[in-house]
């Protein structure tokens, strides 16, 4: 918490400074009455049922009670005791602040209260408002840090975190570990209903699914809700952090899911299923559809509902190459090892480095689940080259350092596996769309395996046959959600198909599968065309469609008709009487829809070194393009994986921290909901695990 600077002339308020997190988060035009909750309402959670003191100088006093059982107040500033008057008057109080409490006088000569801002947490920039402490929001804030930064409920009975709230105000009273859990547990309920508020103004959803494991084998599903807003912003929160009961079936985890969806009344609107490629998900996704393809809500049929993790196809492609130079990577491990072993040896290769003037500072060690750390292990080993031949002459005990062809291997195996590593980067976001963005790394990646599987004397053949007979599997036939979402980016549109497809595909099959991703598209905009004419009464999906019956225009506030006082009947105004008009041509001659208008438009040419905002586009261009926008904003809310980039690549499963595990799973759910909704309520950012959870670093001496 940022100190503040005392100010010149006093007054006999205190000084602090903190956040208000009511007014970090942006609000939305439907969104805004989610963010605008009654501040009491949510403070009374937190606050003790007691009787409330009325005077104001009761928030410098303590009540403590006497061997005789009676109580007197006593000075928090300085802890005397001031005897209290039987008419029960606080005149004592008032002197003692005001007149006599030497650290009042010493705060009075100081600062005036201060309060940031609007402005989320990583904003640097204050506004100076008027404050009041309250401890029933201070409560409210740390169940907040409690739950964002894992921490335990202990925590707020240390003994410094104790010290430091009252050195930063002495009204701050002791919560402990009981009242902190009930204060996360309200907490909880408060963000559930802000967020199920938000899914109210949404008609599609995304879901994306992932199974979690604890230290007692308790095996958890991880079920994360994705969509885009009426403002175009991406949205992301985890519902429900669930255990499946054994046996770990299909059916059990598409019970267990249904569950969670209908608890939030959200199971008629799942559009999309992304999951991984086991066979229990292929049993998820079919009967979850079939549930609701029942009541025919799901969008062309459910062609596009079940989504496959591609950072997970990527991660066996690599896997299967990596298997082809298992001897090598083996020698470049245990070169690794070798060195981390013991301190001297540590001492002796960093002595060696620095002769060679190297800029890296550490090796890297890797575990063989995840193979980006496999992928850094090599390409930092290779900046190490020389260094391990030194040190080799240096170390009889080291018999494993790779040969001169076993390093060209290496340095060819880095270079090819860049690209495969910058997809799953890019793929894995979960800030920003990412069905648009995988189709153009495909492409690339395509080329790249076939050019190398063309030459028998490439030293990269044998592995990219093994990972070339990985992609055809997986994508032999047309992904018709990653296409069309690349459609969807008016950088792309139907080019990037045109041009990707007739180089994954051969002939006459790359012509069938761009005309399946047309007539898809057609027949996907044919509905969203009807879903908007029966709920605003349009009677075309063109992109200059009016209103129904001779009704108002959509882009015009004109009345549609007026009664005529002379003639004593309705008659139609000229605005309606040319929007009319402007139909039955429509009708008669098929005036182009939005989606052959956009088509048809030359593609969007992003500036070099720009970061592009898709849905930032698609707001801009809403008012010409007011259904296929809709459309688009649900097709890039899908995420093409089921993971974060920080565990994208682990062929292994994700466990639940040590210290959560000991807790009951309800307590856990609630933890870990709530760390996803107040991190993104907060706007802060999940410190990714970065390649530190999976990847051991040997530092080198410096000196």
């Amino acid at each position: 918490m940022p100190a503040c600077q005392p100010s010149q002339g006093g007054t006999e308020d205190d000084v602090i400074l903190v956040n208000d997190e009511e007014e970090n988060v942006p609000v939305n035009e439907e969104t805004a009455e989610v963010k605008q909750e009654n501040n009491d309402a949510e403070d009374a959670p937190f606050t003790k049922r007691k009787r409330k003191k009325t005077s104001a100088y009761w928030i410098h006093f303590r009540v403590i009670t006497k061997n005789d059982g009676s109580e007197i107040p006593q000075c928090v500033h300085c802890d005397e005791k001031l005897p209290v008057l039987k008419d029960g008057t606080t005149t004592p109080l008032h002197r003692h602040i005001k007149f006599n409490c030497a650290k009042m006088k010493a705060l009075s000569k100081g600062q005036l209260k201060l309060k940031v801002g609007k402005g989320n947490v990583a904003e640097s920039s204050a506004l100076v408002q008027n404050w009041k402490f309250s401890m029933a929001r201070m409560r409210e804030v740390i169940s907040h840090m409690i739950m964002v930064h894992a921490l335990p409920f202990n925590f707020v009975e240390y003994d410094l975190f104790n010290v430091v709230m009252k050195e930063a105000n002495p009204a701050f009273t002791k919560i402990s570990r009981a009242s902190i859990r009930q204060d996360c547990i309200s907490s909880y309920e408060i963000g559930k209903k802000r967020i199920q508020k938000l899914l109210n103004t949404v008609n599609r959803v995304s879901i994306t699914t992932d199974m979690w494991t604890s230290v007692q084998n308790i095996h958890y599903m991880v079920v994360t809700c994705h969509f885009v807003d009426s403002d175009f912003q991406l949205h992301k929160y985890i519902l429900s952090f669930v255990d499946v009961p054994p046996p770990y079936s299909g059916v059990r985890i598409y019970d267990s899911l249904f569950t969670c969806l209908k608890e939030w009344s959200i199971e008629m609107k799942v559009s999309t299923l992304t999951v991984d490629n086991a066979t229990t998900n292929d049993v998820v996704a079919r009967k979850l559809k079939e549930s609701i393809n029942l009541q025919k809500k799901l969008p062309i049929d459910g062609q596009l509902f079940h989504v496959r993790c591609s950072a997970h196809i990527l991660n066996l492609l690599v896997q299967d190459g990596l298997s082809k130079i298992q001897a090598i990577i083996h020698n470049v491990r245990q070169s690794v090892k070798h060195v981390a072993a013991s301190s001297s040896r540590v001492h002796t290769f960093s002595e060696l480095a620095k002769r060679q003037k190297l800029p890296k500072r550490r090796l890297v060690l890797d575990v063989s689940t995840r193979w980006n750390a496999t992928y850094a292990m090599l390409s930092t080993a290779l900046e190490f080259k020389e260094v391990f031949e030194n040190y080799a002459d240096r170390e009889s005990s080291y018999n494993t350092l790779p040969s001169n062809d076993d390093w060209k291997k290496v340095e060819d195996v880095c270079s090819f596996l860049s690209l495969f590593n910058e997809a799953t980067k890019i793929i894995s976001g979960s800030e920003y769309p990412t069905a648009n963005l995988f189709l153009v790394e495909l492409y690339v990646i395509k080329e790249a395996l076939d050019d190398v599987a063309l030459d028998e004397k490439d030293p990269m053949y044998a592995m990219a046959c093994k990972m070339k007979e990985k992609f055809d599997k997986y994508w032999g036939s047309s992904n018709l959600l990653i296409s069309i979402g690349a459609v969807m980016d008016p950088r792309y549109k139907m080019t990037l198909v045109d041009l990707s497809f007739k180089a994954i595909y051969t002939g006459d099959e790359a012509v069938k599968e761009i005309k399946i991703v047309r007539d898809t598209l057609d027949d996907l905009f044919k509905e969203y065309v009807n879903e908007y004419k029966e709920n605003n009464g349009v009677a075309s999906g063109s992109a200059n469609a009016g209103g129904e019956n001779g009704g108002e225009s959509i882009y015009s506030k004109t009345p549609a008709s007026f009664i005529n006082s002379r003639f004593g009947k309705r008659l139609k105004t000229g605005s309606a009487k040319y929007n009319q008009h402007i139909r039955s041509i429509e009708n008669v001659e098929g005036v182009k829809s939005e989606l052959d208008t956009y088509l048809e438009e030359g593609v969007y040419i992003c500036e070099p070194g720009v970061d592009f905002d898709a849905l930032g586009w698609w707001k801009a261009n809403k008012h010409k393009f007011k259904i296929l926008s809709k459309m688009a904003a649900d097709i890039l809310s899908v995420p093409i994986t089921t993971v974060a980039s920080e565990s994208a690549f682990s062929a292994g499963g994700r466990v639940v921290e040590p210290h959560r595990s000991c807790l009951g799973t309800k307590m856990v759910d609630m933890l870990i909901c709530e760390a996803d909704w107040y991190r993104h309520y907060y706007g802060i950012d999940k410190k990714k695990a970065t390649e530190n959870n999976d990847i051991i670093f040997i530092e080198l001496d410096q000196n």
